[in-house]
């Protein structure tokens, strides 16, 4: 049995993310209170390493626990330029791990702590992750669209103040894809005259559309897509169970840029604009599981795998951090009284049930219900009253 599958190992890194993130919580409200309204800016240099104090802990699961490998296939200059500049990133959401298999990218290219996304907004009150990002300018959404476009409006460009890059990232289908999620959009195309996805569901537009025409293209000028195909070959299945379990998975990502001045703004264009890059993405997602090759049969331009080493900074920071709670929680276990002992076996149950419960969520078939309404039943269409592009599952 190989010693990183033990359950108690699991239990104790979840208890340091635990301690530690609501550390940092408890200094992000801190610091929040004191410099956001005299001095944003400095707030936000400083929000950034303790957001990436949290996201390091998970990065270092698929980092260096259940160490992943990575082939990323674009232009080595395209990779070089996004790590300099506020970005656009579009990309496809199939796999369980596909949020750490962006994270790594954000993290080679040193703006992790910067990486924001489009959520549900329940996850506001999450503890930890949830609390970091409702003070850090992530936008969150209710699915009523009055609402949200308010929202966005208000918050996108607000993070093209920030004084480092920054990624909006954008999932354009909506929620995780499952089989039956798979079954309802084609059902849903076929009813519309829309093109058959084969490995992708139909993307929801008026997120997108809204996005891209609000944006000031003085301050964001780049689009990238991003198609994911994880869990071939010899890989471990793309599970956060399999990290957890020290097992190898293995992605491909091909990386293509655009820019921003290029996207139709109206309604209309960039819907049909976003349709023809999913069809496109089809195309290379098909190529590669039939040949091993994005470019095979898909047409676009061949690249050789670019592969980063990891940043030894998910590693130094989980090592402190485990060391600065588990080391001091095993002393106490063993000079404390009987109640300190029962206090400490309740915490690590309790850890125990939260990573449980983290398990589930990432699973895809625990992921939310959006995209499995039929056709017939579909409350908007995909040109003219598509949802928002991502709420995180």
């Amino acid at each position: 049995m190989n010693w990183k599958e033990i359950a108690l190992f699991h239990v104790l890194l979840c208890v340091t993310f635990i301690v530690s993130g609501l550390a940092v919580n408890l200094i992000q409200f801190i610091l929040y209170c004191l410099l956001s309204t005299i001095n944003r800016p400095l707030f936000r240099k400083c929000n950034y390493y303790l957001v990436y104090t949290i996201y390091a802990q998970l990065l270092f699961l698929i980092d260096w626990w259940g160490p992943a490998t990575l082939n990323i296939h674009c232009d080595p200059d395209v990779f070089d330029r996004f790590a300099n500049e506020h970005a656009v990133i579009l990309m496809n959401h199939h796999y369980e791990l596909d949020w750490l298999y962006g994270w790594m990218v954000g993290d080679r290219a040193g703006v992790l702590g910067n990486c924001r996304v489009y959520v549900k907004k329940m996850l506001k009150y999450v503890p930890i992750v949830g609390w970091a990002w409702n003070m850090s300018d992530v936008i969150f959404l209710e699915r009523n669209w009055e609402k949200d476009k308010m929202n966005l409006s208000a918050k996108l460009n607000a993070l093209l103040d920030y004084p480092t890059p920054v990624w909006i990232l954008l999932y354009p289908e909506g929620t995780r894809f499952s089989v039956e999620k798979h079954e309802a959009s084609k059902e849903f195309a076929a009813s519309r005259g829309l093109p058959i996805l084969d490995h992708h569901l139909i993307p929801r537009t008026k997120g997108f559309s809204f996005t891209v025409s609000q944006l000031d293209p003085t301050k964001i000028s780049k689009l990238y897509d991003v198609t994911l195909v994880a869990g071939e070959g010899d890989s471990a299945p793309p599970t956060l169970t399999s990290v957890l379990c020290g097992r190898t998975t293995l992605a491909s990502m091909y990386i293509r840029e655009f820019y921003l001045k290029d996207i139709p703004k109206d309604d209309k264009g960039s819907s049909a604009w976003l349709m023809k890059l999913f069809q496109e993405k089809d195309a290379m997602k098909d190529s590669f599981l039939k040949t091993g090759c994005f470019s095979e049969l898909s047409g676009v331009p061949k690249h050789a795998p670019i592969k980063r080493k990891s940043r030894p900074w998910s590693l130094l920071v989980s090592l402190t951090l485990n060391s600065c709670v588990i080391l001091p929680m095993f002393y106490v276990l063993f000079i404390g009284s009987f109640i300190t002992r029962l206090v400490i076996v309740v915490v690590l149950a309790l850890a125990w049930v939260a990573m449980q419960r983290l398990i589930n969520i990432t699973k895809i078939s625990k992921s939310s219900n959006y995209g499995k309404k039929s056709a017939a039943a579909s409350v908007e269409t995909n040109e003219t009253k598509g949802t928002g592009d991502k709420k995180q599952d």
